[in-house]
């Protein structure tokens, strides 16, 4: 049985409240799905529909279909990743035609998260499942159905966020719309000192 999932990042909750605050004031024409629920005039364009807070977050690779021995090997090579904590600060926004998103992003990714990135895109190609292989552009999704008549927000986004682990979601949908469960998960380890790591026995020697 295959699965449709992705590795990425969870955003705290005050992060997705706080992303939730700053679009319904900067975007106020964006409407939740709920209020966008009426009948459709022939010739018209779709209406930009609001992403529910609860599934924001940053993809570090999408993974899309995967069978059963490739998800036994994604967790085996996920446990290989080194990656440490780091956080990040979204403040800028941008209209991607291509798919039609309105997203967050970082101005200056930290990092920490590209090399992140970099690692999971690798342990996934280990473990046998494609990945894309254009420029990594961190973002969070905010806005689906969009395009060029959305007006720009009214000011940008200054919206911090710390993170400490990255996952593995899988993705699916049923009568309320899109979820995105976390199936597994792995710790980012800050970088220790030479006192902590003799401490905890972890030299080469």
């Amino acid at each position: 049985m295959k699965m449709r999932c992705f590795i990425g990042l969870d955003l705290p909750v005050n992060t997705k409240l706080a992303l939730e605050s700053w679009r319904k004031k900067a975007l106020p024409e964006v409407k939740e799905r709920a209020q966008t629920k009426r009948p459709a005039k022939p010739n018209t364009p779709a209406e930009p529909v609001a992403v529910p807070t609860a599934n924001f977050h940053i993809t570090l690779a999408f993974l899309g279909q995967v069978d059963a021995r490739q998800h036994e090997a994604l967790l085996n090579e996920m446990e290989q990743v080194k990656g440490r904590p780091f956080s990040l600060t979204l403040d800028s926004t941008a209209l991607w035609e291509g798919p039609k998103i309105l997203l967050a992003a970082p101005g200056e990714p930290d990092d920490a998260l590209m090399d992140l990135a970099r690692q999971v895109r690798k342990a996934a190609r280990a473990a046998g499942v494609q990945v894309d292989g254009r420029p990594y552009r961190p973002h969070v999704t905010l806005v689906r159905k969009a395009t060029d008549a959305l007006p720009p927000p009214l000011f940008a986004p200054d919206i911090h966020a710390d993170f400490s682990q990255f996952h593995l979601f899988e993705s699916f949908s049923n009568a309320q719309g899109v979820r995105y469960p976390i199936r597994h998960s792995w710790p980012l380890i800050p970088d220790m000192s030479v006192r902590e790591r003799l401490r905890q026995g972890l030299t080469d020697n």
